[in-house]
């Protein structure tokens, strides 16, 4: 694997940006080692101060078979759940323009949540991971996890009897409402794990129904709304919910899951891809930190308000919320709107705030510091700490 070195393209020098190049040198260092030592597919990143890059790498491979390119700092990879900071985005530009409000009972748009206690929940509480709704699978460290969507079997004659359902306020209801009813009743499936707002509890499903707000709300594919909204306004040529076929071998795939992915065509009334479901690459992820670091506009271009971008990183739980967290069991856990602002005992807390992304890889933006950094660490370990927290712990200690 050694050799397999790409160095992208920068604006500035580490000095000129105020940053340590023995700390770029100790980074490059652990990850090179993670690469050749087989723990990781490949490693990238990118780092800039002030809008301008400073730092742009990658090592490694594309694929993994003996004859696959190198990984670039230009090649797509599919975010995971950086995906919910878009959606989160993308729910608040349309809180921006009247067509949703933040404590909006999700029942306006879905009318199985007319249902009780499905009833209580709102747009916020999807945002904050505290609905109630299940939580991921494996979240509370059980061996044998089950997946919502395993249950929809159970609503699918319902859905092709033909019987008429509502519509819910301003969506298309009618033929298309019958057709996503079995997945969301099986989303829906039993009971509340707890009252809306009293926990949090990370639930992919929760932006999944927001997927679904969006394109009610909107009378548009949700895939449309966010390249109107977000990444054509931000230039973000080489992101996407479905690959082109004439990128996807420039798609960096690890697994025989990830090929299944790429090659998936979301259809017009599946389940949507807004839990985590985006392909991109460092540099657009990158521009969209800067938009977020720079209250909402880049280049003169904006795609949210100043005031919205100071909600999405507001604590939105300043006296804690309670948290297993995957067995950490948190007494005082704080999150922004979709956004990760807590990493408790890390150099940029309570002024960084982005996203992680299974698979893995991680988007933060520090307006305090003008710094954005975004990075890809592919791997098919469940969980390598070396290659996320070492890594932007590592990161923010370069700063002058």
């Amino acid at each position: 694997m050694k050799g397999f070195i790409h160095e992208g393209e920068v604006d500035i020098t580490p000095e000129q940006a105020g940053y340590r190049t023995e700390t770029l040198e100790k980074l490059n260092a652990l990850l090179d080692s993670l690469v050749e030592s087989g723990r990781l597919a490949g490693a990238s990143y990118m780092m800039s101060r002030g809008g301008r890059v400073f730092a742009s790498r990658a090592a490694g491979r594309l694929r993994l078979t003996p004859d696959s390119p190198p990984f670039t700092t230009a090649s797509i990879r599919r975010i995971a759940s950086i995906t919910k900071l878009f959606t989160a985005a993308c729910i608040l530009r349309l809180v921006e323009e009247g067509k949703l409000w933040l404590n909006q009972p999700v029942a306006d748009w879905i009318p199985e949540f007319r249902e009780r206690p499905f009833d209580k929940i709102t747009l916020f509480h999807l945002l904050t991971h505290t609905s109630g709704l299940r939580p991921d699978p494996g979240y509370f460290l059980e061996p044998y996890p089950v997946y919502w969507r395993d249950w929809e079997f159970a609503f699918n004659e319902e859905a092709n009897s033909g019987e008429a359902q509502d519509g819910a306020a301003g969506g298309e209801g009618g033929p298309d409402y019958r057709r996503r009813s079995p997945w969301i009743k099986s989303l829906l499936a039993g009971s509340l794990r707890h009252e809306p707002g009293a926990e949090w509890h990370y639930c992919t499903a929760g932006f999944v129904l927001l997927g679904e707000v969006i394109r009610r709300a909107t009378g548009k594919p949700y895939e449309e709304v966010f390249q109107e909204k977000i990444f054509d306004p931000l230039g973000l040529s080489r992101t996407f919910f479905n690959v082109p076929d004439e990128l996807k071998d420039q798609v960096c795939i690890i697994n025989e899951w990830e090929e299944s992915r790429l090659h998936y065509q979301v259809g017009p009334d599946d389940v949507p891809s807004t839990g985590g479901g985006i392909f991109s690459t460092l540099g657009d992820l990158h521009r969209f930190g800067l938009a977020l670091m720079n209250m909402g506009s880049w280049d003169e271009v904006r795609i949210l308000g100043r005031k919205t971008v100071e909600l999405m990183r507001r604590d939105q739980f300043p006296d804690g919320i309670y948290a297993y967290h995957w067995g950490e069991n948190t007494q005082n856990f704080h999150i922004g709107l979709g956004a990760t602002i807590d990493r408790t005992g890390e150099p940029f807390r309570g002024t960084a705030f982005g996203h992680e992304g299974a698979g893995r890889c991680m988007m933060l933006a520090d307006p305090e510091e003008q710094f954005v950094a975004v990075y890809f660490v592919p791997s098919n370990e469940d969980w390598l700490p070396e290659s996320i927290i070492n890594v932007r712990t590592m990161m923010w200690a370069g700063l002058k």
